[in-house]
Protein backbone atom coordinates (compact mmCIF):
# COMPACT_ATOMS: atom_id res chain seq x y z
CA UNK A 1 0.00 0.00 0.00
CA UNK A 2 1.52 3.24 -1.18
CA UNK A 3 1.86 6.42 1.44
CA UNK A 4 -1.05 8.16 -0.46
CA UNK A 5 -3.45 5.24 0.49
CA UNK A 6 -1.99 5.31 3.89
CA UNK A 7 -3.07 9.35 4.25
CA UNK A 8 -6.22 9.29 2.52
CA UNK A 9 -7.27 6.44 5.31
CA UNK A 10 -5.94 8.65 8.09
CA UNK A 11 -7.94 11.79 6.37
CA UNK A 12 -10.95 9.70 6.47
CA UNK A 13 -10.39 8.14 10.08
CA UNK A 14 -9.28 11.56 11.24
CA UNK A 15 -12.14 13.28 9.70
CA UNK A 16 -14.75 10.70 11.71
CA UNK A 17 -13.49 11.35 14.91
CA UNK A 18 -13.77 14.88 14.50
CA UNK A 19 -17.49 14.34 14.51
CA UNK A 20 -17.47 11.72 17.32
CA UNK A 21 -14.93 14.08 19.44
CA UNK A 22 -17.15 17.17 19.21
CA UNK A 23 -20.28 14.74 20.03
CA UNK A 24 -18.69 13.78 22.84
CA UNK A 25 -17.42 17.73 24.12
CA UNK A 26 -20.79 18.54 24.06
CA UNK A 27 -22.50 15.94 25.30
CA UNK A 28 -19.69 16.10 28.68
CA UNK A 29 -20.34 19.89 28.39
CA UNK A 30 -17.15 21.08 27.63
CA UNK A 31 -16.53 24.38 26.23
CA UNK A 32 -16.41 24.28 22.35
CA UNK A 33 -13.51 26.71 22.92
CA UNK A 34 -11.28 23.92 24.72
CA UNK A 35 -12.24 21.41 22.60
CA UNK A 36 -10.85 23.26 19.45
CA UNK A 37 -7.86 23.80 21.09
CA UNK A 38 -7.44 20.27 22.06
CA UNK A 39 -8.15 19.80 18.29
CA UNK A 40 -5.40 21.86 16.78
CA UNK A 41 -3.05 21.48 19.15
CA UNK A 42 -3.14 17.56 18.66
CA UNK A 43 -3.07 18.39 15.23
CA UNK A 44 0.31 20.61 15.45
CA UNK A 45 1.80 17.93 17.66
CA UNK A 46 1.08 14.97 15.31
CA UNK A 47 2.62 16.99 11.97
CA UNK A 48 5.78 18.05 14.23
CA UNK A 49 6.39 14.65 15.22
CA UNK A 50 5.54 13.30 11.13
CA UNK A 51 7.93 15.90 10.10
CA UNK A 52 10.76 15.16 12.90
CA UNK A 53 10.92 11.90 11.91
CA UNK A 54 10.63 12.27 8.11
CA UNK A 55 13.58 14.52 8.38
CA UNK A 56 11.65 17.43 6.56
CA UNK A 57 11.88 20.02 9.36
CA UNK A 58 14.15 22.12 7.45
CA UNK A 59 11.93 22.26 4.08
CA UNK A 60 8.94 23.30 6.47
CA UNK A 61 11.08 26.45 8.48
CA UNK A 62 12.49 27.26 4.50
CA UNK A 63 8.76 28.02 3.50
CA UNK A 64 8.26 31.47 1.92
CA UNK A 65 6.39 34.29 4.35
CA UNK A 66 3.71 33.93 1.91
CA UNK A 67 3.22 30.66 1.84
CA UNK A 68 3.11 30.97 6.00
CA UNK A 69 0.77 33.91 5.77
CA UNK A 70 -1.70 31.53 3.39
CA UNK A 71 -1.27 28.60 5.79
CA UNK A 72 -1.97 30.86 9.16
CA UNK A 73 -5.03 32.46 6.97
CA UNK A 74 -6.81 28.90 6.06
CA UNK A 75 -5.60 27.51 9.85
CA UNK A 76 -7.95 31.02 11.40
CA UNK A 77 -10.50 30.60 9.10
CA UNK A 78 -11.06 27.17 9.47
CA UNK A 79 -10.44 27.34 13.39
CA UNK A 80 -13.03 29.49 13.55
CA UNK A 81 -15.49 27.05 11.13
CA UNK A 82 -14.85 23.92 13.52
CA UNK A 83 -15.63 26.74 16.20
CA UNK A 84 -19.15 28.03 14.81
CA UNK A 85 -19.93 23.56 14.32
CA UNK A 86 -19.38 23.10 17.86
CA UNK A 87 -21.43 25.93 18.86
CA UNK A 88 -23.84 25.36 16.50
CA UNK A 89 -24.23 21.17 17.06
CA UNK A 90 -26.11 22.42 20.51
CA UNK A 91 -29.10 23.64 18.39
CA UNK A 92 -29.52 21.38 15.61
CA UNK A 93 -29.44 17.56 14.58
CA UNK A 94 -25.24 16.69 13.98
CA UNK A 95 -26.07 15.20 10.64
CA UNK A 96 -27.36 18.57 9.96
CA UNK A 97 -24.44 20.60 11.12
CA UNK A 98 -21.95 18.09 9.41
CA UNK A 99 -24.04 18.05 6.00
CA UNK A 100 -23.53 21.96 6.09
CA UNK A 101 -19.77 21.49 7.03
CA UNK A 102 -19.08 18.94 4.45
CA UNK A 103 -20.86 21.51 1.86
CA UNK A 104 -18.24 24.35 2.79
CA UNK A 105 -15.98 22.74 0.07
CA UNK A 106 -18.65 24.13 -2.77
CA UNK A 107 -17.83 27.30 -2.20
CA UNK A 108 -13.83 26.58 -3.38
CA UNK A 109 -14.97 24.78 -6.61
CA UNK A 110 -17.11 27.45 -7.87
CA UNK A 111 -14.20 29.93 -6.78
CA UNK A 112 -11.71 27.55 -8.56
CA UNK A 113 -14.37 27.12 -12.05
CA UNK A 114 -15.14 31.51 -12.41
CA UNK A 115 -11.33 32.53 -11.59
CA UNK A 116 -9.21 30.07 -12.53
CA UNK A 117 -11.55 29.11 -15.15
CA UNK A 118 -11.35 25.21 -14.17
CA UNK A 119 -12.92 22.85 -16.51
CA UNK A 120 -15.69 20.79 -14.73
CA UNK A 121 -15.88 17.26 -15.40
CA UNK A 122 -19.26 15.11 -15.27
CA UNK A 123 -17.92 13.81 -11.97
CA UNK A 124 -17.67 17.48 -10.38
CA UNK A 125 -20.95 18.58 -12.11
CA UNK A 126 -22.46 15.89 -10.25
CA UNK A 127 -20.48 16.44 -7.22
CA UNK A 128 -22.46 20.09 -7.18
CA UNK A 129 -25.88 19.43 -8.43
CA UNK A 130 -25.62 16.64 -5.39
CA UNK A 131 -24.63 19.56 -3.37
CA UNK A 132 -27.58 21.96 -4.78
CA UNK A 133 -30.11 19.17 -4.21
CA UNK A 134 -28.69 18.40 -0.44
CA UNK A 135 -28.93 22.21 0.06
CA UNK A 136 -32.90 21.78 -0.93
CA UNK A 137 -32.98 18.87 1.07
CA UNK A 138 -32.01 20.54 4.48
CA UNK A 139 -34.40 23.96 3.62
CA UNK A 140 -37.38 21.12 3.18
CA UNK A 141 -36.32 19.05 6.09
CA UNK A 142 -36.42 22.36 8.55
CA UNK A 143 -39.18 23.85 6.97
CA UNK A 144 -40.85 20.31 7.93
CA UNK A 145 -39.51 20.74 11.38
CA UNK A 146 -40.89 24.19 12.07
CA UNK A 147 -44.40 23.44 10.66
CA UNK A 148 -44.39 20.67 12.96
CA UNK A 149 -43.25 23.31 16.24
CA UNK A 150 -46.31 25.22 15.33
CA UNK A 151 -48.75 22.88 15.10
CA UNK A 152 -47.28 21.32 18.77
CA UNK A 153 -46.86 24.15 20.07
CA UNK A 154 -43.27 23.63 20.95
Amino acid sequence: MTSQYVFLLMAVCSFGMLGVLHKVADYRGCRPEAANLFLFLGATVLMCIYAALKGDLAEISGLSSLAWLVAAGCGLLTSLAILNFQRGIRFGKISTSWLVINLSTVLPMILSILIYKEVVSIRRGAGLVLAALAIALLWQERRLDEARERTTGK
